[in-house]
């Protein structure tokens, strides 16, 4: 209901952890995981696709939306159940996947920030769940949150990978590194409404070109 930084949740979905997905331990006693039922299956679907394609790791989320949405705090949006904090896959110095309590920083050079040097930015996990984001076809993503550096990454090792032009072109769309922070730590996803709930939820441009249906006036 109502826009991303001023709304509320219906119906919302939990995330619960699986054999793909885990909470992290900094966020798991908020109860902060309800999404749209598009956006938790987006989240599972990506899961399960980085472990089919590069097994031994569990992709990490933060805080989505109060069970009802609204004001979240430590957020500017996050309020109507369409946005997700998502930590990266990331690895020890050895290569072996590593779960933290939290969130890690990394820096241009893939090694984490402060005291979590000895870790490392998993580029190939990461770019398998940014390709199946951004390519899925029943939740539409708008915004991947992520600094520019890593932004840089990620698309790099998607060439390696010679991912689809078509992948490689939305995912340089709706990656982005907004002015107020960083996202050195997480990736922040928002999808756009689910076209059935339009009215009540309300979206806001950019609209890419795979936005379902025609956009809505934008001075609404």
């Amino acid at each position: 209901m109502g826009f991303p930084w001023r709304g509320r949740l219906e119906h919302g979905v939990a995330l619960r952890e699986s054999r793909t997905v885990r909470i992290v331990p900094e966020y798991a006693g908020r109860g902060h995981q309800f999404g749209t039922w598009q956006l938790v299956q987006l989240l599972e679907r990506a899961a399960e696709r980085v472990e089919q394609r590069l097994p031994g790791a569990r992709l990490s989320v933060g805080e989505i939306s109060a069970e009802a949405g609204g004001h979240l705090d430590g957020h500017r949006s996050h309020q109507s159940g369409r946005d997700a904090d998502v930590g990266f896959y990331m690895t020890d110095a050895r290569g072996r996947p590593y779960e933290g309590i939290a969130f890690a920083e990394f820096g241009a050079d893939g090694v984490g920030l402060g005291g979590n040097r000895m870790l490392r930015f998993d580029d190939a996990r990461n770019w398998e769940l940014v390709g199946k984001l951004v390519a899925d076809g029943d939740a539409r993503v708008q915004h991947i949150f992520v600094s520019n550096a890593l932004e840089r990454r990620l698309l790099r090792e998607g060439r390696r990978r010679r991912a689809p032009q078509t992948v490689l072109d939305r995912a340089a769309r709706v990656m982005s590194q907004p002015g107020h922070h960083p996202h050195r730590n997480h990736f922040h996803v928002r999808v756009y409404c689910n076209p059935a709930e339009r009215g009540a939820c309300r979206d806001r441009a950019p609209f890419h070109s795979w936005y379902p249906g025609r956009p809505p006036h934008q001075g609404s």
